[in-house]
């Protein structure tokens, strides 16, 4: 029933074996796409601790992006309990040449209030800029709780 590739014309051989090539890689490449969507990939965050709520603390986020690729994203999660507000804040240094004369400048973009209580917050913010990003935590009026800060630059 089965007949041979040996025997069929040299051309109708070429196109039977890149017919069987396409099929095989095409299921290859949806057997792929399948697996990228049972596993996705996370990309890191950065993970900061405030144990101590009372004192401005600052902190510097330079493991979470990609070295050297574009960012468009600032993904930032809050999460933890205070007994009063408090502000989480984030900036960046930009850095221009003037006259021959490099020279950086800090800022800030984006202020998040932290109210009393228990704090859940998952925000997400244009981000165009370095591979570096500074949080600030700052009390206003916090003495007791924690915190735990993410940040991952995309």
């Amino acid at each position: 029933m089965f007949y041979s590739l040996k025997k069929l014309h040299p051309t109708l051989r070429f196109f039977i074996q890149l017919i069987i090539v396409y099929l095989l890689f095409h299921l290859l490449f949806r057997l792929g796409i399948w697996l990228l969507e049972l596993y996705p990939y996370e990309p890191p965050f950065a993970e900061f601790k405030v144990s101590d709520v009372s004192q401005p603390q600052n902190f510097v986020d330079s493991v979470s992006s990609s070295k050297g690729s574009s960012h468009s994203v600032l993904l930032l999660k809050i999460t933890g309990e205070l007994d009063d507000s408090a502000e989480v804040s984030y900036g960046f240094y930009a850095f221009e040449k003037r006259k021959g004369i490099k020279t950086s400048k800090f800022i800030m973009n984006t202020t998040t209030k932290l109210s009393k209580g228990k704090i859940n917050i998952d925000e997400r913010h244009d981000y165009y800029s370095s591979d570096t990003i500074h949080v600030f935590f700052t009390p206003k009026g916090s003495k007791k709780g924690w915190l735990k800060i993410r940040t991952s630059i995309r």
